[in-house]
């Protein structure tokens, strides 16, 4: 069971994270929300890729391979 003095210190704590929390949603403007928003989707559209493993990358990785194994066995 939790101390009640170790309690209050939470609670209060709760209650000063609240104050702040209502604090930085008071300071958005209804444009800068959205604005916000559009750029978190924006980024969030551009993570949807692994490019690293699109069929496109993977065969550009192939291709400088082999043209790596064909340089360096003196073929050219």
């Amino acid at each position: 069971m939790t101390h009640p003095a170790n309690r209050d210190a939470v609670d209060a704590q709760v209650h000063r994270v609240s104050l702040e929390h209502e604090r930085r949603e008071r300071a958005w403007t209804p444009l800068a929300r959205w604005n916000a928003i559009q750029d978190t989707i924006r980024w969030a559209e551009a993570q949807a890729t692994v490019r690293r493993n699109t069929p496109r990358s993977c065969l550009e990785r192939e291709r400088l391979l082999a043209h790596r194994l064909h340089v360096d066995d003196g073929s050219r």
